[in-house]
């Protein structure tokens, strides 16, 4: 007998719960055939980035790219060579890092874009301060191919 009609005679039952089914009770499902309470679609099951989760990674990469910037800006003028090329991986890691930790592990392309525009903010915080103390332009070659590479790194740090 279906648990909702009484009066049908029934041999199916929920896949879900094994309450007794009749035709018109029957939801398919991909796992089988439901009632219609085990049938009920949950709300989205869809992570997404809440905002104040946004706010908080972008806060650990601006500040890990600050941090980062501000002691670019003050071994800048010592032509490190391909140590630079090191220090642009080592700046991608820790921003992208942060941004995984700031986020609680949310590994997508909004967090991924966060992460490299941290990495970015670290090679543009020493132009600044090298244009503004020096009075003049910092040299923008290194710093655009450490920029890409901090940048890149990042990206893939949280990628995955």
């Amino acid at each position: 007998m279906c648990a909702n009609h009484p009066k049908v005679e029934t041999y199916v039952s929920c896949s879900n719960c094994g309450k007794p089914i009749c035709p018109d009770c029957m939801v398919q499902a991909p796992v089988g055939i439901k009632c219609r309470d085990c049938a009920r679609l949950p709300r989205s099951a869809r992570v997404i980035l809440k905002p104040s989760t946004a706010a908080r990674a972008i806060g650990a990469a601006f500040g890990v790219g600050t941090a980062f910037g501000v002691g670019l800006a003050f071994v800048g003028g010592y032509g490190l060579g391909f140590v630079t090329f090191i220090i642009a991986y080592i700046v991608g890691l820790a921003c992208g890092r942060a941004v995984l930790s700031a986020s609680g592990r949310y590994r997508a392309p909004a967090t991924a874009w966060i992460a490299a525009a941290g990495a970015a903010w670290a090679y543009v915080v020493p132009a600044v301060v090298i244009a503004v103390s020096a009075g003049g332009a910092a040299s923008t070659g290194v710093q655009a191919i450490g920029l890409l590479i901090a940048g890149f790194i990042a990206h893939r740090e949280v990628i995955g």
